[in-house]
């Protein structure tokens, strides 16, 4: 199975649209409305109680990513975040958190609040889609957000956070929230391909960049003043080799998606032998090198990729058939190493995995 095409996963595509306050908010929400029509923050913000943190209950580049930022862009043609870089997506407003599979879905990932704040609109109940089509974003309608959360925090700012697990939320409309209090748990309602929760954070009634203090599509490589707290460890995402595993046969995206783990062994007789890799934020140039060693320590399969374009996530595997014999009975292991060239030295990511053939 050397050669195989490459396994790709599109970013996900949403406008979040969720909104709800309660009644004693709508005035207020009209005179920010027609504040921001006359407002735009061209000079960074800054955000109230010490600044934001993370929405996950959750290690960055362990068990969960960033993988879409806002585009610095706006509406332009070539979308580009705020480093005039890949990580985003034309007309994306919020930031993307993701987590690792649909398995994690069910060890309840935590979403949880930003900042101190009342709850001023909640969403439960939209049902979740694990694989979108015209026939599930037709009854997705306008409810592209899903299942969500408004905070009102101090200042005039607003968190909103989307596609969270239907029945998950914890919160109800004019709760009074804590930092880091759960709001729900991360979910696949909405116009989502991942499992992930996407924030973001207004003022004024305009949409702000978390990561530079301005509005979002103010463009790329401007004054910088982020909204993140100083503790909350959040900073612009490096790429990630974030999960590797055996499997007996083709790999599928859906595959992948719904448990990017690995078995303990397989088989003498499995009928094929296959080393995948997951990684998020490649770019042109990364190299992906995936190895395959057999007991007696021989590379039974190898392959090398050079990326020829950036992605958000993607997926890369290697393999063979299996031999009329059966596979050697034994310790194996997989090897896989994402390289990135960076003023002439080289940045790595790697995994080893183990597998027992009986």
């Amino acid at each position: 199975m050397n050669g195989l095409p490459p396994t790709r996963l599109r970013p996900n595509r949403h406008a979040p649209d969720f909104v709800g306050p309660v009644k004693k908010n709508i005035l207020r929400l009209i005179v920010a409305a027609a504040y921001g029509a006359f407002f735009q923050p061209a000079v960074a913000q800054v955000a109230p109680d010490g600044g934001f943190s993370k929405p996950l209950d959750c290690t960055l580049d362990r068990d969960c990513w960033i993988i879409n930022l806002p585009d610095a862009n706006g509406s332009a043609a070539k979308a580009a975040d705020h480093r005039c870089g890949f990580r985003t997506y034309n007309g994306h407003k919020g930031t993307d958190f993701a987590i690792r599979d649909y398995r994690a879905l069910d060890t309840g990932a935590a979403v949880v609040a930003a900042g101190p704040g009342i709850v001023t609109a909640a969403r439960d109940g939209a049902e979740e889609y694990f694989k979108q089509t015209p026939a599930t974003r037709k009854l997705i309608g306008r409810k592209a957000c899903g299942n969500g959360v408004i905070i009102e925090h101090s200042g005039g700012w607003e968190s909103q956070y989307c596609h969270m697990r239907k029945g998950s939320l914890a919160v109800k409309l004019g709760d009074r929230v804590t930092r880091g209090q759960k709001l729900g748990r991360v979910g696949m309602s909405g116009r989502t391909e991942f499992p992930h929760v996407h924030i973001e954070f207004r003022v004024g009634g305009k949409t702000v960049d978390p990561f530079t203090g301005g509005a979002v599509g103010a463009g790329c490589n401007v004054a910088q003043r982020p909204l993140w707290a100083k503790n909350a460890g959040v900073v612009y995402p490096s790429f990630a080799l974030y999960a590797a595993g055996f499997a007996d046969h083709s790999v599928s995206v859906d595959a992948v998606a719904s448990s990017a783990r690995s078995p303990v062994s397989l088989p003498r007789h499995a009928p094929g032998l296959v080393l995948w890799a997951a990684m998020f934020g490649v770019q042109r140039g990364d190299v992906l090198k995936l190895r395959i060693v057999d007991p007696a320590g021989s590379a039974m399969s190898v392959r090398e990729i050079r990326f020829d374009r950036s992605q958000a996530r993607r997926v890369e595997y290697t393999g063979r058939k299996g031999p009329p014999a059966g596979w050697a009975v034994g310790g194996w292991k997989g090897e896989a190493v994402l390289q990135r060239f960076v003023d002439g030295r080289t940045v790595s990511r790697s995994i080893i995995v183990p597998l027992i053939i009986k």
